[in-house]
């Protein structure tokens, strides 16, 4: 192996151990609050006015200490706030005076939403770990919200309780009153008196300001770590903690009828399904989670976008049983700043996914299909929980059903059925230990992937089974100023000789790359093997300067993508980065310097990474933001652009970026920003976009966010063409012009905290004009041939134009939601989709694709979705 970073990475470590004497900050004393017992003969009315007798009597948490923008500052107004329990439930009670009732921001919009308005939150640390809390926070119009908390400071938001919350407004401030559950909290009964950790947050909109009770300096990594005593449980029983969700849902699809001869024609496709989602304590640490039949019907649709690169498209999990609960099954990074590594061990979105078989696959005439877009998720469960002691346990099954496609062929009126997806079981567990008060933690990971092939063709493109066993670790210290962690992972997938091949040569490591030395096809392989490791070190937090060193490593035959995502592997890679935050600026409410670099090498000792980076935010004293970024990439190989063939010496470049944003404490604000890249062949690609908001009222949210892209790629490669035989690598670029324009529009209209509102579009006008087809002629440069050198001008004429292409697309939803009782809900959803596509032209016009998109055929879906709360 040649050129490899030994050295850079051993001065590196050496350096960042030695480099800085830590010194411990005292901590100041946590501040505790008493919780009231109440019997159930006098019982809590929840109306948000605080006027029975227990409420006079009760311990009070006052003086609250501003966290922003005056770190460790005096609250602008007053708060005060009480905590009972009983046997069931814990009480809290917010008295947020206000000098000014009148310029209280109280916007409605629909539960978990992210408006600017003023807010309480009360955070439990139930635990009373250090590391994890159970967030609940009420506006003053009575929306809610909930938040977990895990490893102190990281957010799950998509967690959803089933909570009680009313609030009121008066001549003195506005009052919340929250009913909790014990049920939806998680600790041990077993103790006759309970400790748990506890912190309020008040967040006053008009001036942008954040206060504490249990303060949280901004230069510290720390959130849950800091919090308050929350004293004087006693005598808890174990809540029952069985919750049943059932649902009820139709679906009406229309589509158009593009083809009359399309046997499988229906214009109206109307189904029914039924299933549910289920919760039950089994013992007062760990839950079972499950779902059986779920319906997704009222989830955002991905957006539309044509992929012209080697890597796979990434889409965020919405589906709320894969959401609720995933942190615990977080795996495969360090606490870095800054890494090669992007991949992500368990990608819930492999469960369920889009069939893969096709017939051509299958060796099956067809002339239409009748297919699913989905594999059906037969049923899936977890069970996941937090001892007394620390040990956190997390294990997931989900099993989903073979998928068949029907087909017919004109040819001679066949037609049939063929599997497309085979019947799969993905099992992923997670276990994790905290150490010395939560400041380290060890852990494992392992995952599996089985498919019933059942001798079926689709041997020759899936693996049957995928394995994954890996172990991490953190230490934090000085307070947790300083911190360091550790990653190290296994993976083996086992197959056929075809399916092995077909792994061995994707785009995540090819292994058919032509000038490798390390690298060779194995067509006799029936597994694949491969290893992952990433080591950090840095200081974290403290105000001044923070910095951090990340080496990360990973060998070609690392694969994860039968139930991960996993772009690339073949790697080794050092970065190193480092950050300075002030929060006491006269000039500036606050500003954030930072500055990145790295390197990485493939296995054949190729440099594959070579940049270097900078930025800056600034938060003005009027509140407006401005952000700015400034990088330069020096040569490097990019062994991907030519999907297996020689590796490109990429040319320099450099890029910037601006994005101004003003006072998002107003009705009306704007985002405008931009950026620009450009190399030393002339590739540029440049961006301009703004957003728009705008609050008519104050149940009424208004966005619009128009983005036009623009890029010129020299070494462009046409993912719909395969090359062909030469004297130069048979691999076939272009030049190309690639125009995009995207706007999204969102409508949020919220009647009152349970009805609500949602409706959003995405036009996207999409053009791409391919010239100049050359082949690469030399490993390790940027020369090429030009295609005219090597064929006639007919032949050139023909590949100007036989890839070009206009794509116009529009997605548009609408979501009724009804919350008719605490965790029982109703959606009624409409969703649209119009598109063409046409190939062998490249005007980029965005007004008028805009207009003639109206003129495509729409495919309408109308969705009904009932659901019930059952629970202790």
């Amino acid at each position: 192996m040649k050129n490899t970073p030994s050295v850079f990475i051993v001065t590196a470590i050496v350096t960042f151990a030695l480099s800085h004497n830590v010194n411990a900050q005292s901590v100041s004393a946590k501040p505790a609050i008493e919780a009231k017992r109440v019997s159930m003969d006098n019982l809590i009315q929840i109306d948000g006015i605080l006027n029975e007798s227990d409420w006079q009597s009760a311990d009070i948490a006052k003086d609250f200490i501003q966290n922003f923008p005056v770190d460790g500052g005096k609250p602008s107004q007053r708060t005060e706030i009480r905590v009972l329990y009983s046997d069931k439930y814990l009480y809290v009670g917010a008295f947020n005076y206000d000098t000014a009732p009148d310029s209280i921001t109280s916007t409605l919009f629909r539960r978990d939403g992210d408006e600017l308005s003023d807010w309480i939150f009360v955070s439990i640390d139930s635990y009373n770990d250090n590391r994890t809390a159970f967030t609940f926070g009420v506006n003053p119009k009575g929306v809610q919200k909930d938040i977990m908390f895990f490893n102190d400071v990281e957010e799950d938001i998509l967690w959803d309780a089933v909570w009680d919350a009313q609030t009121t407004i008066n001549s003195e401030g506005w009052i919340a009153e929250f009913r909790i559950p014990l049920s939806q909290l998680r600790f041990t009964s077993s103790r006759n008196e309970q400790t748990w950790g506890i912190n309020f947050e008040r967040q006053i909109a008009r001036y942008d300001e954040f206060n504490y009770w249990a303060r949280i300096p901004r230069e510290e990594n720390g959130e849950v770590s800091f919090f308050g005593d929350l004293e004087g449980i006693k005598d808890l029983s174990r809540p029952l903690r069985l919750e049943i969700v059932p649902y009820v849902s139709g679906e009406l699809k229309r589509e158009p009828d593009l083809n009359n001869s399309n046997p499988f024609y229906e214009q109206n496709e109307f189904t029914v399904k039924t299933g549910g989602d289920f919760k039950y304590g089994i013992t007062s640490d760990f839950t079972l989670t499950g779902t059986i039949n779920p319906d997704f019907g009222q989830v955002e649709a991905d957006p539309a976008t044509i992929n012209l690169t080697v890597f796979e498209d990434f889409f965020a999990e919405q589906r709320p049983f894969f959401l609720e609960g995933s942190d615990i099954f977080a795996f495969g990074s360090t606490t870095s700043q800054n890494t090669f590594s992007s991949h992500i061990n368990f990608y819930s979105r492999r469960i369920g996914k889009d069939p893969i078989g096709q017939t051509f696959q299958a060796g099956i005439n067809s002339t239409f299909e009748d297919r699913p877009s989905e594999t059906t998720i037969a049923g899936a469960a977890k069970v996941s929980g937090k001892t007394e002691k620390g040990l956190s346990l997390g294990v997931l099954n989900a099993y989903t059903l073979e998928e068949k496609s029907e087909f017919f062929f004109s040819g001679d009126n066949s037609e049939g059925t063929y599997t497309i997806e085979p019947s799969t079981n993905y099992l992923v567990t997670r276990i994790r230990q905290d150490l010395k008060d939560g400041d380290a933690q060890v852990g494992g990971f392992i995952s599996a992937v089985n498919r019933s092939m059942n001798g079926s063709y689709l041997e020759n493109y899936l693996n049957e089974s995928a394995y994954q066993a890996g172990v991490d670790g953190q230490y934090f210290w000085a307070n947790r100023n300083w911190g360091a962690g550790g990653v190290l992972a296994f993976s083996q997938v086992n197959g056929t000789e075809n399916s092995i091949l077909n792994t061995q040569t994707t785009s995540a490591r090819y292994y058919n790359r032509i000038d490798s030395d390390y690298l060779s096809v194995d067509s006799t392989k029936t597994s694949l093997n491969g290893y992952f490791g990433e080591f950090s070190i840095g200081k974290y937090s403290g105000a001044g300067l923070r910095y951090s060193f990340t080496y990360s490593e990973m060998s070609p035959g690392y694969e994860v993508n039968d139930i991960g995502f996993l772009e690339r592997a073949d790697y080794r890679a050092p970065h190193l980065y480092a950050e300075y935050l002030n929060v006491s600026s006269d000039m500036f409410r606050f500003y954030l310097l930072w500055a990145y670099g790295g390197y990485a090498w493939n296995f054949d000792g190729d440099m594959i990474m070579n940049f270097y980076s900078s930025g800056a935010y600034f938060q003005l004293n009027n509140l407006w933001t401005i952000l700015g970024t400034a990088g330069f990439t020096g040569q490097f190989y990019d062994d991907r652009s030519s999907r297996g063939g020689a590796v490109l010496k990429r040319p320099r470049d450099w890029s910037s970026s601006l994005e101004i944003t003003s006072n998002s404490t107003k009705n009306f604000y704007a985002t405008l920003g931009g950026s620009y890249r450009r190399d030393t062949s002339g590739e540029f690609t440049s961006s301009i976009y703004t957003n728009i908001y705008y609050r008519p009222a104050s149940f009424i949210q208004l966005s619009v966010s128009p983005t036009f892209f623009k890029e010129k790629s020299t070494n462009e490669k046409p993912e719909f063409f395969d090359g062909f035989e030469s004297d130069t690598y048979g691999t076939l670029f272009s030049e190309a012009d690639l125009d995009i324009f995207f706007t999204e529009f969102r409508l949020n209209w919220t009647f009152s905290s349970k009805l609500s509102l949602q409706t959003y579009a995405r036009p996207l006008i999409y053009s791409a004009d391919f010239y100049n087809f050359k082949f690469f002629n030399q490993s390790k440069t940027y020369n090429f041939t030009p295609l005219g050198d090597i064929t006639d001008q007919a032949t050139v004429d023909n590949f100007n134009s036989s890839f070009d292409f206009d794509f116009r697309t529009i997605q548009g939803n609408a979501v009724l939601r009804y919350e008719y009782r605490p965790g029982s809900t109703i959606f009624l959803v409409w969703q649209q989709e119009r598109e063409n596509l046409g190939f062998g032209n490249s005007r980029f016009t965005p007004l008028e694709s805009s207009v003639d998109i109206f003129s495509d055929d729409p495919i309408n879906i109308f969705l009904i979705k009932f659901s019930y709360w059952f629970g202790s």
